[in-house]
């Protein structure tokens, strides 16, 4: 009698980004891969959609509901960490928490569990935009204005998927050679 094999392939949404991943069994373990793939130019989620999301996350694990007075506190912990961004004469107005919008780009995940711990991999790849067009105050927009925040996060060196997602450093933009340890 052989090992059972089986592959099962999924389709989702993260943070409004579609994506595909794939579990994989065989007799020396599991394989979980997330690919990175195209994504379309107006998905994302606003921060009030993404708080509305936790909220309801929080609901689904925990026994209890988040108090009203809880909910409030966490929107008010994100207003004040926006209010930084406002000038003195903007500190009455209220901050819409909408107009910032987190956009997942591209994602890449390769786990491989292995019987043998050594031969175990976990590689990652995390492009996330935060589109911050109207976020700063009329008041200051002739000095400065900030449309778009991207992080790129990434441990892996598969150059399929380095070039796929345009993850390149500094230095390989430039063409510095990557110095050698002696």
């Amino acid at each position: 009698m052989s090992d059972l094999n089986a592959l099962v392939g999924i389709d989702f949404s993260l943070i409004g980004t579609k994506l595909h991943a794939a579990y994989e069994k065989d007799a020396n373990g599991y394989t979980i891969l997330l690919i990175p793939s195209e994504q379309n130019a107006d998905n994302g989620v606003s921060i009030g959609q993404l708080i509305d999301d936790i909220k309801g996350l929080v609901k689904g694990i925990s026994s209890r509901e988040l108090s009203a007075e809880e909910q409030a506190d966490m929107e008010k912990d994100m207003q004040d960490g926006m209010a930084g961004l406002t000038p003195e004469g903007d500190k009455g107005k209220d901050f819409d928490l909408n107009k910032l919008i987190v956009k997942l780009n591209m994602a890449y995940l390769y786990i491989r569990k292995t019987n043998n711990e050594s031969e175990s991999v976990l590689e990652y790849a995390f492009q996330l935009e935060v589109i911050a067009k109207d976020v700063i105050p009329e008041a200051i927009r002739s000095l400065v204005t900030v449309d778009n925040l991207s992080v790129s996060v990434w441990n892996t060196n598969r150059k399929k998927v380095l070039d796929r997602m345009s993850l390149v450093t500094i230095n390989e933009y430039l063409g510095i050679p990557e110095k050698t340890e002696a």
